[in-house]
């Protein structure tokens, strides 16, 4: 397995391979996609923590996760709740931790998921609690479940005083049975208002709500101090003699019970939203204000924790709750706690819920294309439109499976339109570990997703769409066809300047066949202009260009069950920088002038995954074992760090964003924040948000020198070797063979060893002095002419000396492979005029060469500045790929930057110097586009700090301790970057 394979492959998701580095295109200005939310259900947090690295490569950018609280048991899903303040950090239900963890590796993820930019959504349970019936009878506690008693439940009472469930709703049309009935069994909640609307010896007998102080011996649960008010979670002021002492300030009803228990949550876990289960089965009031002035209300469930968020997270858009939730492309970014609820089916109605401030599953969309796709009197008509045949585009979360639902028709088309449309999409995986069949389920629960969210079975569509939907899944959608087995759309982002044509915000066509059995060929209306050069991005219909024609119409047969996306060709990785044999790597990390080391770990799928489970395609020994092994940088300095990215020559600007955000350039937002781009403020969307603005190196289309100018080429890939061994006569010549341009670059680069210069004036000098055969010399001095004066100003010479295969390859002034050496060149007089041209004469030094040594050298040169080039037709989609955009951050100091971890404004949290263990660094590159909506690429580039040595210590055997038998175990207690430990034994 050679270190290139398994480092260096990029993955662009469009069908190619492209490294883990990732280049976002586009003008400096406000536009923002929504995200994608991968639900990730059974599996451990550690597991979810470790695939961080891998789920941001994708694109993936946030997590909804199963319940976080514990449920009836150890081997709980979640959905049977028990108590809404354990984490799994109590000993209740014969289990302290749940079944994905205990609350410190939950509380690790959360933190890991921030630090690397990804939200995270929780489900959350307000309706109701588990199988067991407070007071069942004499040996079953009126108190069992935590906080809670009987009066706060949907029960009969029994003559003897005991307490029953009601049936379980019989009638789905009846609103009353299902707000107060039981549904799969579990005991319901009363949260209706004024009262408890269905508790007594008969069904619809009333009481009133039952308050009293839930949590006496746990003041860490409350917030408010009966003098000061509102102090914070876990204030001093609060304690249990305080709340004895004050007894009528912390009684509480259920409402109010259910409402602390989701604002305690929000606050210790730092989450980023709630998944709202069953809430049709909750009155719609009970969640928050439904008119007038709801948008800024604080009021119910959902405003409580949306006022939460804010003084937890330290956002203050104190006067609208709810802009980010029903529209994720705001231009400045979400500053909401993301809401969206289980509403499968009126009634009650869907408006009640949504106007309360939530989302809801789009599960209108899913039913229409599970009855519509592969059906032969099934039609797309109506797709087209934002919000078609659905929820609209601001009020729903489409999906395809989910842990409730498994069956999807035709899931490939069903992504393709989900991933593309208007909107808030999601991804459903129980990453490959499948759960058994429950009988009182109706199958397994959570459902088996089999879907391939990593690129599983060497399918790479999922991952294609989603990056799909990161780079040109914004703005507006414009509807352009619509029949029985197609339809098409647009994307037209006009944020960035609202005066700006259709054309010129156009950044998405999508079309997409139902028709299986041949492909379907239309002609559609395009705002895209006559003569647009564009790049078809999905792996739904093969990649290739495609240029507008006269008529302004998209004319192509869609491929049968497939679909195209076309766009502008963003920025690329340059064929200068990672053309060859060597590390392919787009974003470079050097420690104190060096580049960085390179660790390996293991990626594994989940035991009914993938056995092959290989998304790069790079070498891999067993192919049959689920795993892969991956190379990352390794940082182990603290300070002097220096991150480089490099692109094509289409890249007009590149910024750089480190993990969720951090101060990468020293220089202060316009509200006096460090980061370029803080989060929920205006002009930090999606697509700036935490990205810092790096500093221009260089643009260059390097030539490369010949004896005969005629064989001067574009970049080191066949350019023009020359060799020889001191102690030997001669040079041998290998020619240069390729392509040559003299746009931004010299117009010819001449190097003959053996020849003399042709000075105008004065002396003249050997090309090559001292000649090869005087064996071993002190230095060695070398000429080089360029034509013409000022076409270049930067010129080195690569060179290897090992002999063997080695070979120098480089550009821009950096080696490609680890033998090649680099020397720089300088200007030194002029050459005599040609065509009435000024020519020059430039010269340098390689280090002395011992007898036997062979050299082998190229000689390149360039202009620093060359102009960016826009992907406007073949020519310039050819050449770009021959240039080198450069950008640079240097001298980061990692150890003292202080940083948000939970990517917000918290200053309780803020903290000084990176945490060890894995980051990522992502780097977008824009093409010129200043009046027109962005265009951009992502290359993403996971590494691993490690500036500090693991701390950890054996807890058995202690110091000291004398070992009586002859087998014995050891415990070892370490920090959370450890994933290995190894003994080694001394017997003195």
């Amino acid at each position: 397995m050679t270190r290139k394979s398994q480092m260096s492959v990029t993955r662009l998701r469009t069908g190619l391979l492209g490294l883990l580095s990732i280049v976002f295109l586009g003008a400096l200005v406000p536009s923002s996609p929504a995200e994608v939310i991968l639900q990730y259900f059974n599996t451990s947090y550690r597991e979810l923590a470790e695939k961080m690295p891998e789920l941001v490569e994708v694109g993936y950018s946030a997590l909804w996760l199963p319940p976080p609280t514990k449920g009836s048991g150890g081997l709980s899903v979640g959905y049977d709740l028990w108590d809404p303040f354990d984490l799994g950090g109590k000993d209740q239900r014969n289990t302290v931790r749940t079944r994905y963890g205990t609350e410190a590796e939950l509380l690790h993820l959360i933190r890991v998921a921030h630090r690397f930019g990804v939200r995270v959504y929780f489900d959350n349970i307000m309706n109701h609690r588990a199988f067991d019936v407070p007071g069942y009878n004499e040996y079953t506690p009126i108190d069992i479940y935590p906080g809670m008693l009987p009066e706060d439940f949907h029960l009969r009472v029994t003559e003897e005083g005991f307490y029953r469930k009601w049936d379980n709703i019989a009638n789905w049309s009846d609103t009353w049975q299902i707000q107060n009935r039981n549904f799969s069994d579990l005991i319901d909640i009363a949260q209706e208002s004024p009262d408890n609307g269905n508790f007594g010896t008969s069904e619809g007998d009333h009481i009133p709500k039952l308050a009293f102080v839930r949590h006496p011996d746990n003041p860490e649960y409350y917030d408010h101090n009966p003098t000061n008010d509102w102090v914070g979670f876990g204030h001093p002021s609060i304690t249990k003699q305080v709340i004895a002492d004050n007894p009528d300030y912390y009684r509480e009803d259920v409402n109010s019970y259910l409402i602390r228990a989701v604002r305690w949550l929000v606050h210790h876990t730092k989450v980023d939203g709630l998944r709202l289960d069953a809430v049709k089965h909750v009155p719609d009031y009970f969640f928050g204000l439904q008119s007038g002035d709801k948008n800024g209300s604080s009021d119910g469930y959902l405003g409580q924790a949306q006022w939460q968020f804010n003084h937890t997270r330290g956002f203050d858009d104190w006067d609208n709750h709810r802009d980010s939730v029903f529209d994720t492309e705001l231009t400045f970014g979400r500053n909401d706690l993301m809401m969206f609820g289980e509403h499968l089916g009126e009634p009650p109605s869907f408006s009640g819920y949504i106007d309360a401030g939530m989302r809801l599953v789009d599960s209108q969309l899913h039913g229409f294309l599970n009855g519509n796709l592969g059906s032969p009197w099934g039609t797309l008509d109506g797709l087209q439109y934002a919000g078609g045949q659905g929820f609209s585009s601001g009020s729903g979360v489409p999906y395809v499976k989910s842990h409730d639902d498994d069956y999807a028709t035709r899931p490939s088309l069903q992504f393709a339109l989900n991933l593309t449309r208007l909107g808030l999409p999601n991804v459903y995986t129980d990453g490959n570990y499948q759960s058994e069949t429950l009988g009182e389920s109706g199958g397994a629960f959570p459902r088996h997703a089999n879907i391939n969210f990593l690129g599983q079975w060497d399918d790479n569509r999922i991952p294609n769409l989603v990056y799909v939907h990161e780079h040109f899944s914004r703005g507006g959608q414009q509807p352009r066809w619509g029949d029985a087995d197609v339809c098409a759309y647009e994307r037209v982002d006009k944020r960035e300047n609202w005066g700006m044509s259709d054309a010129d915000g156009t950044v998405l066509f999508f079309v997409m066949c139902d028709n299986f059995s041949s492909g379907e060929y239309r002609e559609i209306d395009t705002n895209f202009r006559p003569g647009d050069y564009l790049w078809q991005y999905s792996t739904g219909g093969g990649n290739f260009y495609y240029e507008v024609p006269w008529d302004q119409k998209i004319k192509v047969i869609i491929p049968p069950g497939g679909y195209f996306a076309f766009s502008w060709r963003s920025p690329e990785e340059s064929g200068l920088w990672s053309g060859g044999d060597w590390d392919v790597r787009p974003v470079e990390i050097r420690e104190n002038g060096q580049p960085v080391g390179w660790v390996s770990y293991v990626r594994k799928d989940g035991p009914d995954g993938d056995p092959g489970f290989n998304p790069y395609g790079i070498d891999d020994p067993v192919s049959t074992d689920f795993q892969y092994r991956w190379w990352v940088p390794r940082v182990s300095s603290a300070t002097g760090l220096d991150f480089i990215v490099r692109a094509d020559g289409s890249a007009e600007n590149i910024l750089l964003k480190l993990d969720g955000g951090v101060d990468l350039n020293g220089v202060a937002h316009s509200g006096g924040d460090m980061r370029d781009h803080p989060p929920g403020n205006e002009g930090s969307t999606t697509v700036f948000e935490g990205y810092e603005q790096m500093n221009y190196n260089q643009r260059i289309r390097e030539k490369f020198a010949a004896v005969d100018t005629a064989r001067n080429i574009i970049g080191t890939l066949g350019a023009e070797t020359y060799e020889c061994t001191f102690g030997s006569p001669g040079f041998t010549i290998n020619n240069g063979d390729g392509a040559n341009s003299s746009v931004d670059t010299a117009s010819w680069v001449y190097h003959d060893p053996t020849a003399m210069t042709d000075f105008p004036e004065g002396e003249q000098n050997s090309q090559f002095w001292p000649p090869p055969e005087t064996g071993s010399v002190d230095t060695v001095y070398m000429w080089v002419k360029m034509g013409y004066a000022t076409e270049a100003d930067k010129m080195y010479v690569y060179y290897t000396t090992t002999g063997g295969d080695d070979y120098p390859e480089g550009s821009g002034g950096y080696p490609l492979n680890d033998s090649t050496f680099v020397s720089e060149l300088n200007y030194s007089t002029n050459g005599p005029l040609d065509d009435g041209k000024d020519t020059d004469w430039w010269t340098g030094t390689l280090p002395a060469m011992s007898s036997g040594t062979t050299l082998r050298y190229k000689i390149g040169c360039y202009h620093h500045d060359a102009g960016s080039r826009f992907p406007i037709n073949s020519d310039e989609v050819y050449w770009k790929k021959r240039m080198v955009s450069q950008f640079s951050i240097t001298n980061f100091n990692a150890g003292g930057v202080e940083l948000y971890p939970h990517m917000d404004f918290a200053q309780d949290t803020k903290q000084t110097g990176l945490d060890e263990g894995f980051h990522v660094l992502r780097a977008r590159a824009f093409l010129n586009r200043s009046s027109s909506s962005s265009i951009y690429n992502t290359y993403v580039q996971p590494f691993y700090y490690d500036a500090v040595a693991p701390t950890g210590v054996v807890v058995y055997p202690s110091h000291g301790e004398t070992l009586w038998n002859n087998q014995y175990g050891a415990v070892v207690r370490t920090d959370w970057t450890v994933t290995d430990v190894y003994f080694n034994i001394d017997d003195v």
